[in-house]
């Protein structure tokens, strides 16, 4: 009996202590709360501002309690969002509190972004999964991005490689951009940038379009080419480099350019044969004169350069002959006239260099002086240049000029054994150089005219006091500045 008694005293005793033990253990599970966050996901847009994270504990402490997140997502910390801090402070007696999210609505690009907030473990709380210890937030946004275009006046266009021009192309947006933004341009055809062309005055073909303008200029500079019958397509389309930042829709994407320079039809102009049985065709020079009409026309023949399209020769005894090498004994000037620009009085001690009459047919000559570029595609129509250039004469004094028999004084002799090219000469009693400057030179041509025409301007300088010293009264000499102007018309005979 006294053994059963022992027996049933210690099975009690020991019941009593597991039972104590396991009060004791649940006493400690429930004073340990469990973190969670009110909600497990929600969705707002970003132009909401912020979004309150509430955080819960399951029973409030007697001391505040401090709980760490931690921030993942497709969304970036710092760049698309902020958060007032990543832990949180759950005041003693409380058993909840917030923080809040910050949305950066003019960084997202995106139309659906989400953050992640996990809670992180620590000493003072328990996390259990099942108890929403994640919270995930959707942002949302309506993204509407600018359209960037070619002005679509500047889509096709011309040039011409001969005259090394700078064209402008503008950009359009129909909205500001947020950011600067790079936009690429694809370049197709036959020419090749750096060698051909160059952008904004460099060979990269990256536009950079500021924030904040609805308009972006770029300029593409051709290089010269002289060469008759060129003919290239060239292609840009705009590829923004960041493709969040604007689109590009197809229609608006491209420009195109020709760049060509096409052989000019001449055959308006060149259309009676030459005079006196010669080579190439009639054409008329004249003089703008001081009434406004052209004056004092001379007959010349002219023909196309075979070697060099776009340009024009004339002939042995015509004009154009200090322009294209060819030497004349002929009165009548050249294809600038400047025998009217050297006029000797009477008084004078110099006259100009050996010759009969208008001798400026001497001046040095100049190969293929004025150049005719196409506008555009059109053969028959365009304008008329020239580079600036000098032309030189030596002046012979008026005493040995007059000296001895026509056809036996030395400097006549000189010439006919010269051919009259004065570079060659052996004539000792040269008594001066005379230098003209051809400035500038433009004007138009026009074969569809009533009366098919060249007409230019030129203007012309010299340090001489020799040049324009007696200008003549016939012609309409402008003077602009220390520049004379001189405007002429060449028609076919």
């Amino acid at each position: 009996m006294n053994n059963k008694f022992i027996f049933n005293l210690s099975l009690f005793l020991t019941m009593f202590i597991v039972f104590q033990a396991c009060e004791k253990i649940e006493e400690t599970r429930i004073f340990t709360p469990t973190a969670s966050f009110e909600k497990a996901a929600a969705t707002i847009k970003a132009d909401a501002g912020t979004y309150n994270v509430k955080i819960l504990l399951s029973k409030p402490l007697q001391k505040e309690v401090t709980i760490k997140c931690d921030f993942t997502g497709s969304a970036i910390n710092g760049e698309h969002y902020t958060v007032d801090a990543n832990t949180v402070i759950i005041p003693a007696g409380s058993s909840e509190a917030s923080f809040n999210i910050s949305i950066l609505k003019d960084n997202i690009y995106d139309e659906l972004l989400d953050i992640k907030c996990l809670l992180a473990p620590g000493r003072q709380y328990a996390i259990q999964p099942e108890l929403n210890s994640e919270f995930k937030l959707n942002i949302t946004k309506e993204i509407i991005l600018p359209t960037l275009s070619f002005k679509s006046s500047e889509q096709n266009r011309f040039t011409n490689p001969f005259l090394e021009e700078i064209i402008t192309y503008e950009l359009n947006l129909t909205e500001t951009l947020r950011v600067d933004t790079d936009i690429r341009l694809n370049i197709e055809g036959g020419l090749t940038i750096g060698a051909d062309f160059s952008i904004n005055g460099g060979n990269s073909n990256i536009i950079t379009v500021q924030k904040g303008v609805k308009q972006k200029t770029f300029e593409v500079k051709f290089r010269k080419k002289d060469s008759a019958g060129f003919s290239q397509n060239l292609k840009f389309t705009l590829v923004p480099v960041t493709v969040k930042s604007c689109i590009v829709l197809a229609e608006t994407s491209f420009a195109n350019i020709k760049v060509i320079d096409p052989v000019v039809d001449f055959t308006s102009l060149l259309k009676s044969p030459a005079l006196l049985g010669g080579a190439g065709f009639i054409m008329e020079q004249a003089i703008k004169a001081i009434d406004g009409t052209y004056a004092g026309k001379v007959a010349l023949n002219m023909d196309k350069i075979a070697s060099r399209a776009n340009y024009l020769k004339t002939f042995r005894n015509m004009s154009y002959n200090t322009a294209f090498l060819c030497n004349s004994n002929s009165p009548g000037g050249d294809i600038l006239r400047l025998a009217e620009l050297l006029n000797f009085a009477n008084t004078d001690t110099v006259i100009a260099d050996y010759g009969v009459g208008k001798t400026t047919r001497y001046f040095s000559p100049s190969d293929s002086l004025v150049r005719f570029v196409a506008d555009g595609e059109n053969i028959r129509r365009g304008t008329v240049i020239a580079a600036p250039q000098k032309f030189t004469a030596k002046l012979v004094k008026k005493i040995d000029w007059e000296t001895g028999t026509n056809g036996n004084k030395q400097w006549h002799i000189d010439s006919k054994l010269t051919n009259g090219l004065i570079s060659q000469t052996t004539y000792s009693l040269i008594f001066d150089v005379i230098e003209i400057n051809l400035v500038r030179l433009e004007g138009t041509f026009n074969m569809d005219d009533v009366i098919p025409s060249i007409c230019f301007n030129a203007w012309f300088s010299s340090s001489s006091k020799y040049f324009m010293k007696n200008i003549p009264s016939t012609h309409n000499i402008v003077k602009e500045g220390n520049l004379y102007k001189l405007s002429y018309k060449f028609t076919p005979k």
